[in-house]
């Protein structure tokens, strides 16, 4: 696991508990560490505010760097060509970016008809595209904008782990439990084993374990 992995991990495990200890660590045995893409895109797929600022830069961003890597690649054939080079091949991962992120967009506006996502999503766009390309040559402002353009990756980590250490929704959708006893509680239900869950609750915050013969329903709370 890599530093950056590892740092994100904690920073959720803490951010779920409202940081309190001994609920983190009740919460970190219900984890399962090969499980880390899956808690990464929980994270960003359970919380509303989450969801959106991620799906309104992730297009324009992929998009950006997707022609970014296409003029770096005309020039370097250009190039390759002139010294009776082979050009390389092109690298499509820039492409399959902005594949993922349109599948994406599509899916949250078609299952919560959010369709004014997409103007936010056109408006970002068009502030980062107008910063890159219709700032005057050699100004500060553009060489800041290039600037993040090349250290991308690096900034979207940094907005990955501020979103981990801020973002209190569980990875997992939020159930309601009805008890034999007739009472009701919210909450995550964030280890399912045969004979027990393992529910965090809504407000409170605390780690419940469950039996079987104690829950007689469970209904999951769908939307944002």
């Amino acid at each position: 696991m890599t530093t950056a992995a590892f740092a994100f991990l904690v920073l959720r495990l803490f951010a779920v508990s409202d940081y309190n200890w001994h609920t983190a660590f009740a919460v970190l045995h219900t984890l399962d560490l090969k499980d880390s893409i899956g808690l990464v895109l929980g994270t960003v797929m359970a919380d509303s505010l989450a969801s959106v600022v991620f799906l309104t830069l992730l297009v324009p961003v992929a998009l950006l760097r997707l022609v970014m890597e296409r003029r770096a690649a005309g020039k370097s054939r250009e190039r390759a060509l002139a010294e009776g080079r082979q050009p390389e091949r092109p690298d499509l991962a820039g492409a399959l970016l902005l594949l993922i992120a349109v599948v994406a967009v599509v899916a949250y506006i078609a299952t919560f008809h959010s369709w004014w996502l997409l103007w936010l999503m056109f408006g970002v766009g068009g502030l980062i595209f107008g910063i890159v390309f219709s700032v005057q040559a050699g100004g500060g402002l553009k060489r800041a904008a290039l600037w993040t353009t090349r250290h991308l990756v690096a900034l979207v980590g940094l907005a990955m782990l501020l979103g981990a250490a801020t973002i209190s929704t569980p990875w997992v959708p939020m159930e309601r439990i009805e008890t034999q006893d007739g009472k009701e509680l919210q909450g995550y239900v964030m280890q399912a084993e045969p004979g027990f869950l393992k529910v965090l609750t809504e407000h409170e915050r605390k780690l419940l374990i469950l039996t079987d013969q104690d829950v007689r329903a469970r209904e999951e709370i769908t939307g944002h």
